[in-house]
C-alpha cells in the first residue's frame, strides 16, 4: 500500500507513473482512505495510511488526479465516484495540504523507490536520482483511528438471500473453514450481530443500485451449527444521498453501524 509523489504536484506525479502502477494508485488511494475513515478497515498502522492522516481532501484530491490522468489515456475507470465521495469539495476547491508536502527528500525517496522498481522506465525520469533510498515516512501531527460511531445510529447489512423464500437475510458464519470459532474482524461482527442488534431493528442493506438502498427491520435471530442467520423485512428505499457521509457506506463488512440519517426518524 503506497501513494507516489515523486513531484510536489498530484497532477505531474500522476503523468510520470507508468501504466500499471498509475492504475495501481487508483485502488490504492481507494484503501488508504477507507483506511482513514472506515472502523476496523485494512492496515491502519501502515506508514502510507498515517502519513494522511486528518487530510482526507488532500488525499482525495490525489486519488482524482490519479484517476483522471488514467482516464485521458483512454481507459475506463470504476472508482472516481468512490474516492470522490470521501471529500467530494477536492474536485473543485484547493485543499488544505500536508505539511510534509513539498519536503524535498520525501519527493526524492519516492523517485528513488520508483527507480528501485522499474529501472528502465524511470531512472532516464530522474537522472539526478540515486536509487535505494529509503522511503520517507511523515509521522501524523495528530494521529487518530476511525471509531465506531456514538449516539444515534443505524445497521447496515450486507445481505444474502434465502433460498427457500428468496428474502433477504443476514447471515455471519461462527466456524472458519477449519471447523474452528472465527476470530479477529469477523468475530467483532457476530458478537455484535448476537449481543448488540435487537429483534426489530431497522437495517439499511446495499443493493445493486448503489445510489439506492433497502430499509427493513431484522427478525430474531435463527442458529446452525455454523452460522447466525436474522430475517429481514423491507419496507421501502432511502436514498445513499441521505446520509450525512456517504463514504462510510463503502465498509466492506457485512455488518455495521453509520450515523442515522434524519430520513430515517
Amino acid at each position: 500500500m503506497q501513494t507516489f509523489l515523486p513531484y510536489d504536484s498530484f497532477s505531474r506525479s500522476a503523468a510520470v507513473l507508468d501504466q500499471a502502477r498509475l492504475g495501481k494508485q487508483r485502488v490504492e488511494t481507494l484503501q488508504v482512505l477507507r483506511a482513514l475513515v472506515i472502523p476496523d478497515y485494512g492496515w491502519q498502522s501502515h506508514p502510507a495510511m498515517r502519513m494522511w492522516m486528518g487530510y482526507i481532501p488532500a488525499l482525495t484530491a490525489y486519488g482524482l488526479a490519479m484517476t483522471n490522468e488514467w482516464t485521458s489515456r483512454g481507459h475506463a475507470d470504476t472508482v472516481y465516484e468512490q474516492i470522490l465521495e470521501f471529500a467530494p469539495e477536492a474536485a473543485d476547491d484547493d485543499v488544505v495540504l500536508p505539511p510534509w508536502f513539498g519536503d524535498p527528500a520525501l519527493h526524492e525517496s519516492h523517485r528513488s523507490n520508483l527507480i528501485t522498481k522499474s529501472p528502465d522506465f524511470y531512472a532516464p525520469l530522474f537522472p539526478d536520482t540515486r536509487a535505494g533510498l529509503p522511503y520517507v515516512w511523515p509521522e501524523p501531527e495528530h494521529p487518530a483511528l476511525p471509531s465506531e460511531p456514538a449516539g444515534d445510529a443505524v445497521w447496515v447489512a450486507r445481505p444474502k438471500v434465502d433460498k427457500a423464500s428468496g428474502d433477504p437475510v443476514i447471515e455471519l458464519p461462527m466456524l472458519n473453514g477449519k471447523g474452528t470459532p472465527i476470530t479477529g474482524k469477523r468475530a467483532r461482527q457476530l458478537v455484535r450481530f448476537l449481543e448488540d442488534m435487537e429483534d426489530g431493528d431497522d437495517v439499511v442493506l446495499p443493493g445493486a443500485d448503489r445510489a439506492v438502498l433497502g430499509v427493513g427491520t431484522v427478525g430474531p435471530v435463527s442458529l446452525t451449527n455454523d452460522t447466525a442467520k436474522r430475517s429481514v423485512t423491507i419496507s421501502g428505499t432511502i436514498p445513499r444521498a441521505a446520509f450525512a457521509y456517504p463514504a462510510l457506506l463503502q465498509d466492506p463488512r457485512t455488518l455495521f453501524r453509520v450515523p442515522r440519517p434524519a430520513a430515517l426518524g
